[in-house]
Protein backbone atom coordinates (compact mmCIF):
# COMPACT_ATOMS: atom_id res chain seq x y z
CA UNK A 1 0.00 0.00 0.00
CA UNK A 2 1.37 3.45 -1.25
CA UNK A 3 1.19 6.33 0.94
CA UNK A 4 -1.54 7.84 -1.49
CA UNK A 5 -3.70 5.09 -0.20
CA UNK A 6 -2.68 5.17 3.51
CA UNK A 7 -3.30 9.29 3.62
CA UNK A 8 -7.00 8.14 1.65
CA UNK A 9 -7.91 5.92 4.72
CA UNK A 10 -6.78 8.41 7.24
CA UNK A 11 -9.36 10.30 5.62
CA UNK A 12 -11.73 8.49 6.04
CA UNK A 13 -11.08 8.16 10.03
CA UNK A 14 -11.51 11.60 10.39
CA UNK A 15 -7.98 13.18 9.72
CA UNK A 16 -7.22 16.06 7.58
CA UNK A 17 -4.44 15.76 4.94
CA UNK A 18 -2.48 17.42 6.64
CA UNK A 19 -2.96 15.57 9.92
CA UNK A 20 -2.59 12.30 7.81
CA UNK A 21 0.97 13.66 5.98
CA UNK A 22 2.51 14.54 9.85
CA UNK A 23 1.60 10.92 11.18
CA UNK A 24 2.80 9.14 8.59
CA UNK A 25 6.36 11.56 8.79
CA UNK A 26 6.36 10.66 12.48
CA UNK A 27 6.08 6.78 11.93
CA UNK A 28 8.87 7.04 9.53
CA UNK A 29 11.41 9.54 11.68
CA UNK A 30 10.40 8.08 15.13
CA UNK A 31 10.38 11.63 17.80
CA UNK A 32 10.50 14.50 16.06
CA UNK A 33 10.68 18.34 16.63
CA UNK A 34 8.07 20.10 14.35
CA UNK A 35 10.68 21.32 12.25
CA UNK A 36 12.15 18.25 11.14
CA UNK A 37 8.22 17.08 10.38
CA UNK A 38 7.51 20.61 8.23
CA UNK A 39 11.00 19.67 6.20
CA UNK A 40 9.99 15.73 5.76
CA UNK A 41 6.29 16.15 5.35
CA UNK A 42 5.96 19.21 2.99
CA UNK A 43 3.77 21.03 5.44
CA UNK A 44 3.86 24.97 6.27
CA UNK A 45 5.72 25.81 8.85
CA UNK A 46 2.70 28.07 9.64
CA UNK A 47 0.31 25.15 9.95
CA UNK A 48 2.16 22.32 11.75
CA UNK A 49 1.56 23.37 15.64
CA UNK A 50 -1.83 23.67 14.81
CA UNK A 51 -1.86 19.90 12.65
CA UNK A 52 0.07 18.07 15.55
CA UNK A 53 -2.10 19.58 18.38
CA UNK A 54 -5.09 18.67 16.41
CA UNK A 55 -3.53 14.99 16.33
CA UNK A 56 -2.46 14.68 19.88
CA UNK A 57 -6.09 15.72 20.71
CA UNK A 58 -7.20 12.70 18.73
CA UNK A 59 -4.72 10.21 19.92
CA UNK A 60 -2.93 9.92 17.30
CA UNK A 61 0.50 12.31 18.57
CA UNK A 62 2.70 12.26 22.20
CA UNK A 63 4.24 15.66 23.26
CA UNK A 64 7.10 15.09 24.92
CA UNK A 65 8.31 17.08 27.69
CA UNK A 66 11.46 19.34 27.10
CA UNK A 67 12.79 22.30 25.22
CA UNK A 68 12.54 21.73 22.17
CA UNK A 69 9.59 20.19 22.46
CA UNK A 70 9.19 16.46 20.79
CA UNK A 71 5.92 14.57 19.07
CA UNK A 72 6.09 11.25 19.07
CA UNK A 73 3.87 8.86 17.38
CA UNK A 74 1.32 6.78 19.59
CA UNK A 75 1.38 2.67 18.60
CA UNK A 76 -0.57 2.54 15.04
CA UNK A 77 -2.48 -0.68 16.55
CA UNK A 78 -3.62 1.18 20.28
CA UNK A 79 -5.07 4.38 17.59
CA UNK A 80 -6.75 1.96 15.79
CA UNK A 81 -7.95 -0.06 17.88
CA UNK A 82 -9.57 2.59 19.70
CA UNK A 83 -10.90 4.61 16.99
CA UNK A 84 -12.72 0.77 15.81
CA UNK A 85 -14.16 0.57 19.16
CA UNK A 86 -15.60 4.15 19.71
CA UNK A 87 -16.42 3.55 16.06
CA UNK A 88 -18.33 0.13 16.97
CA UNK A 89 -19.87 1.53 20.11
CA UNK A 90 -21.28 4.83 18.11
CA UNK A 91 -23.13 2.29 15.42
CA UNK A 92 -24.60 0.57 18.30
CA UNK A 93 -26.24 3.32 20.42
CA UNK A 94 -27.20 4.81 16.79
CA UNK A 95 -29.13 1.59 16.17
CA UNK A 96 -30.81 1.83 19.71
CA UNK A 97 -31.61 5.56 18.94
CA UNK A 98 -33.36 4.62 15.27
CA UNK A 99 -35.00 1.52 17.25
CA UNK A 100 -36.06 3.61 19.88
CA UNK A 101 -37.43 6.38 17.67
CA UNK A 102 -39.14 4.27 15.21
CA UNK A 103 -41.27 2.51 18.35
CA UNK A 104 -41.96 5.93 20.04
CA UNK A 105 -43.58 7.02 16.61
CA UNK A 106 -45.30 3.24 15.24
CA UNK A 107 -45.57 1.49 18.68
CA UNK A 108 -43.33 -1.52 17.49
CA UNK A 109 -40.14 -2.51 16.39
CA UNK A 110 -38.60 -1.45 13.29
CA UNK A 111 -39.43 -4.16 10.46
CA UNK A 112 -36.39 -4.99 8.16
CA UNK A 113 -37.52 -6.95 4.98
CA UNK A 114 -35.38 -6.91 1.18
CA UNK A 115 -35.24 -8.46 -1.47
CA UNK A 116 -31.82 -9.47 -2.79
CA UNK A 117 -30.70 -9.20 -6.14
CA UNK A 118 -28.52 -12.17 -7.46
CA UNK A 119 -27.42 -15.48 -6.77
CA UNK A 120 -23.68 -14.14 -5.45
CA UNK A 121 -25.28 -11.84 -3.23
CA UNK A 122 -27.71 -14.40 -1.54
CA UNK A 123 -24.53 -17.13 -1.19
CA UNK A 124 -22.87 -13.98 1.14
CA UNK A 125 -25.89 -13.20 2.96
CA UNK A 126 -26.56 -16.87 3.54
CA UNK A 127 -22.59 -16.64 4.79
CA UNK A 128 -23.05 -13.72 7.46
CA UNK A 129 -25.80 -15.35 9.08
CA UNK A 130 -23.54 -18.81 9.87
CA UNK A 131 -20.96 -16.51 10.76
CA UNK A 132 -23.06 -14.19 13.57
CA UNK A 133 -25.21 -16.13 14.78
CA UNK A 134 -24.59 -16.61 18.44
CA UNK A 135 -26.84 -19.52 19.23
CA UNK A 136 -28.07 -21.88 16.77
CA UNK A 137 -28.62 -22.06 12.76
CA UNK A 138 -31.49 -23.48 11.04
CA UNK A 139 -30.90 -24.87 7.48
CA UNK A 140 -32.96 -26.20 4.86
CA UNK A 141 -31.95 -26.13 1.48
CA UNK A 142 -30.90 -28.60 -1.43
CA UNK A 143 -27.05 -30.28 -0.96
CA UNK A 144 -25.97 -27.95 -4.13
CA UNK A 145 -26.81 -24.97 -2.39
CA UNK A 146 -25.58 -25.98 1.69
CA UNK A 147 -21.91 -27.20 -0.11
CA UNK A 148 -21.59 -23.80 -0.59
CA UNK A 149 -21.45 -22.73 2.63
CA UNK A 150 -18.93 -25.38 3.85
CA UNK A 151 -16.54 -23.58 4.77
CA UNK A 152 -18.35 -21.28 7.03
CA UNK A 153 -19.94 -24.22 8.70
CA UNK A 154 -17.01 -25.97 9.65
CA UNK A 155 -15.62 -22.81 11.08
CA UNK A 156 -18.64 -22.67 13.82
CA UNK A 157 -17.98 -25.36 16.53
CA UNK A 158 -19.80 -22.92 19.21
CA UNK A 159 -23.32 -22.90 17.78
CA UNK A 160 -26.10 -25.44 17.00
CA UNK A 161 -26.98 -26.57 13.61
CA UNK A 162 -29.89 -28.21 12.33
CA UNK A 163 -29.92 -29.39 8.51
CA UNK A 164 -32.40 -30.45 6.16
CA UNK A 165 -31.48 -31.70 3.16
CA UNK A 166 -31.78 -34.07 -0.01
CA UNK A 167 -28.71 -36.11 1.73
CA UNK A 168 -27.52 -39.06 0.03
CA UNK A 169 -24.56 -39.62 1.69
CA UNK A 170 -23.45 -37.37 4.69
CA UNK A 171 -19.97 -35.63 4.23
CA UNK A 172 -17.14 -35.49 6.54
CA UNK A 173 -17.82 -31.79 7.44
CA UNK A 174 -21.36 -32.09 8.36
CA UNK A 175 -20.60 -34.85 11.05
CA UNK A 176 -19.97 -32.30 14.09
CA UNK A 177 -21.01 -33.20 17.21
CA UNK A 178 -22.66 -29.91 17.19
CA UNK A 179 -24.32 -30.95 13.93
CA UNK A 180 -27.84 -32.51 13.05
CA UNK A 181 -28.81 -33.44 9.72
CA UNK A 182 -32.52 -34.71 8.52
CA UNK A 183 -33.26 -35.91 4.88
CA UNK A 184 -36.12 -34.37 3.79
CA UNK A 185 -38.84 -35.90 3.17
CA UNK A 186 -40.77 -35.39 0.08
CA UNK A 187 -43.25 -32.82 -1.05
CA UNK A 188 -42.64 -30.03 1.42
CA UNK A 189 -38.75 -30.02 0.53
CA UNK A 190 -40.12 -28.30 -2.85
CA UNK A 191 -41.58 -25.52 -0.94
CA UNK A 192 -38.54 -23.02 -0.18
CA UNK A 193 -34.95 -22.68 1.23
CA UNK A 194 -33.97 -21.31 4.22
CA UNK A 195 -31.39 -19.99 6.46
CA UNK A 196 -32.26 -18.86 9.82
CA UNK A 197 -29.71 -17.37 12.72
CA UNK A 198 -30.75 -17.08 16.25
CA UNK A 199 -34.45 -14.88 15.80
CA UNK A 200 -31.87 -11.68 14.14
CA UNK A 201 -31.64 -12.62 10.34
CA UNK A 202 -33.65 -15.18 8.18
CA UNK A 203 -33.23 -15.80 4.39
CA UNK A 204 -35.67 -17.27 2.06
CA UNK A 205 -35.77 -17.91 -1.57
CA UNK A 206 -37.10 -21.12 -4.19
CA UNK A 207 -35.32 -22.80 -6.54
CA UNK A 208 -32.22 -22.83 -7.43
CA UNK A 209 -31.04 -20.62 -10.81
CA UNK A 210 -29.68 -22.09 -13.86
CA UNK A 211 -26.21 -20.47 -14.13
CA UNK A 212 -27.74 -18.73 -17.26
CA UNK A 213 -30.04 -16.88 -15.35
CA UNK A 214 -28.12 -16.67 -11.99
CA UNK A 215 -27.73 -12.42 -12.09
CA UNK A 216 -32.04 -12.41 -12.06
CA UNK A 217 -32.47 -14.54 -9.15
CA UNK A 218 -34.01 -12.87 -6.19
CA UNK A 219 -34.13 -13.83 -1.89
CA UNK A 220 -35.54 -12.31 0.68
CA UNK A 221 -33.72 -11.27 3.60
CA UNK A 222 -35.45 -10.50 7.05
CA UNK A 223 -34.40 -8.90 10.32
CA UNK A 224 -37.54 -8.82 12.54
CA UNK A 225 -37.81 -11.35 16.01
CA UNK A 226 -41.33 -12.09 15.65
CA UNK A 227 -41.42 -12.59 11.70
CA UNK A 228 -38.61 -14.94 12.20
CA UNK A 229 -39.89 -16.80 15.30
CA UNK A 230 -43.10 -17.49 12.65
CA UNK A 231 -40.51 -18.73 9.72
CA UNK A 232 -38.74 -21.50 12.82
CA UNK A 233 -41.65 -22.46 13.25
CA UNK A 234 -42.51 -22.98 9.66
CA UNK A 235 -39.15 -24.47 9.72
CA UNK A 236 -40.08 -27.15 11.93
CA UNK A 237 -43.53 -28.22 11.53
CA UNK A 238 -43.12 -28.05 8.19
CA UNK A 239 -39.96 -29.23 6.94
CA UNK A 240 -38.10 -30.83 10.09
CA UNK A 241 -40.89 -32.94 11.09
CA UNK A 242 -41.63 -34.06 8.16
CA UNK A 243 -37.91 -35.41 7.51
CA UNK A 244 -35.86 -38.38 8.37
CA UNK A 245 -33.62 -37.94 11.20
CA UNK A 246 -29.86 -39.29 10.07
CA UNK A 247 -27.37 -37.77 12.05
CA UNK A 248 -28.21 -37.16 15.88
CA UNK A 249 -26.80 -34.62 18.66
CA UNK A 250 -23.74 -35.46 20.08
CA UNK A 251 -25.60 -34.03 23.61
CA UNK A 252 -22.88 -35.46 25.77
CA UNK A 253 -19.72 -34.07 23.48
CA UNK A 254 -20.95 -31.00 23.52
CA UNK A 255 -19.63 -27.49 25.28
CA UNK A 256 -21.75 -26.74 27.95
CA UNK A 257 -23.75 -24.77 28.86
CA UNK A 258 -25.72 -24.93 25.45
CA UNK A 259 -27.43 -21.85 24.90
CA UNK A 260 -30.72 -21.76 22.58
CA UNK A 261 -33.16 -19.05 21.51
CA UNK A 262 -36.20 -21.74 19.93
CA UNK A 263 -38.38 -23.31 22.10
CA UNK A 264 -38.78 -26.13 19.36
CA UNK A 265 -34.62 -26.31 19.10
CA UNK A 266 -34.79 -26.54 22.91
CA UNK A 267 -37.50 -29.51 22.59
CA UNK A 268 -35.57 -31.13 19.45
CA UNK A 269 -32.12 -31.18 21.75
CA UNK A 270 -34.39 -32.73 24.95
CA UNK A 271 -35.23 -35.18 22.25
CA UNK A 272 -32.04 -36.59 21.61
CA UNK A 273 -31.27 -36.73 25.10
CA UNK A 274 -32.78 -37.66 28.73
CA UNK A 275 -34.65 -36.10 31.66
CA UNK A 276 -34.42 -34.32 33.55
CA UNK A 277 -31.77 -31.36 32.74
CA UNK A 278 -30.92 -28.59 34.35
CA UNK A 279 -32.07 -25.43 32.98
CA UNK A 280 -31.92 -21.94 33.32
CA UNK A 281 -34.59 -19.16 31.49
CA UNK A 282 -34.35 -15.99 30.86
CA UNK A 283 -38.06 -14.47 29.70
CA UNK A 284 -41.24 -12.38 30.52
CA UNK A 285 -44.11 -13.39 32.30
CA UNK A 286 -46.73 -14.12 30.47
CA UNK A 287 -49.51 -12.10 32.68
CA UNK A 288 -47.55 -9.13 33.19
CA UNK A 289 -44.53 -8.71 30.95
CA UNK A 290 -42.28 -8.80 33.87
CA UNK A 291 -38.52 -9.94 33.21
CA UNK A 292 -37.92 -13.47 35.12
CA UNK A 293 -34.62 -15.60 35.50
CA UNK A 294 -35.66 -18.99 36.43
CA UNK A 295 -33.45 -22.41 37.41
CA UNK A 296 -34.24 -25.57 37.82
CA UNK A 297 -34.60 -29.03 35.95
CA UNK A 298 -36.54 -29.90 32.72
CA UNK A 299 -39.24 -32.62 33.77
CA UNK A 300 -41.21 -32.80 30.45
CA UNK A 301 -41.78 -31.31 27.51
CA UNK A 302 -45.30 -30.61 24.69
CA UNK A 303 -44.38 -30.35 21.37
CA UNK A 304 -47.21 -30.47 18.63
CA UNK A 305 -47.95 -28.27 15.33
CA UNK A 306 -49.99 -25.38 17.10
CA UNK A 307 -47.95 -25.77 20.91
CA UNK A 308 -44.48 -26.23 22.26
CA UNK A 309 -43.48 -26.21 25.98
CA UNK A 310 -41.09 -27.34 28.66
CA UNK A 311 -41.77 -27.64 32.33
CA UNK A 312 -39.15 -26.48 34.43
CA UNK A 313 -39.23 -27.57 38.03
CA UNK A 314 -37.32 -25.76 40.48
CA UNK A 315 -36.93 -24.78 44.60
CA UNK A 316 -39.74 -22.13 44.09
CA UNK A 317 -41.88 -24.37 42.48
CA UNK A 318 -43.40 -25.20 38.88
CA UNK A 319 -42.96 -23.10 35.83
CA UNK A 320 -44.74 -24.14 32.06
CA UNK A 321 -42.51 -21.90 29.53
CA UNK A 322 -43.09 -21.40 26.23
CA UNK A 323 -41.38 -19.60 23.49
CA UNK A 324 -41.95 -15.98 21.80
CA UNK A 325 -45.64 -14.94 21.57
CA UNK A 326 -46.29 -17.40 24.62
CA UNK A 327 -49.98 -17.09 26.29
CA UNK A 328 -51.04 -20.06 27.43
CA UNK A 329 -47.74 -20.63 29.81
CA UNK A 330 -46.55 -19.07 32.93
CA UNK A 331 -43.05 -17.82 31.01
CA UNK A 332 -42.53 -16.57 27.59
CA UNK A 333 -38.75 -17.64 27.58
CA UNK A 334 -36.24 -15.37 25.40
CA UNK A 335 -32.93 -17.63 26.10
CA UNK A 336 -32.84 -21.33 27.30
CA UNK A 337 -29.08 -22.71 29.06
CA UNK A 338 -28.78 -25.76 29.21
CA UNK A 339 -26.47 -26.44 31.91
CA UNK A 340 -25.28 -30.06 31.69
Amino acid sequence: MNEEEIIEKLQKLGLTKYESLAYITLLKLGPSKATDITKESGIPHTRVYDVLSSLHRKGFVDMMPGTPRLYKPVNPELVLEKIKEDLVNDIDRLKEMFVELYKTVHGEDLPEIWTIHGFENTVERAEYIIRSARYEVLINTPFEFLSLLREEIKKRKDVLFIIISNFEEVPEWLKGENIILARSGGAPWLMASWIIGDVEYALFFGALPKDRRREKFYSFWGKSAKLIQNYMHWFYTMYFDNSELIKPLEYDRLKKPLELVNIRTLITVLKQTTLPRRIEVAGRTVEDKEEITIDGEVVEYEYTPLTASVLVRGREGEWKVGGLGSYFEDIEGEKFILID
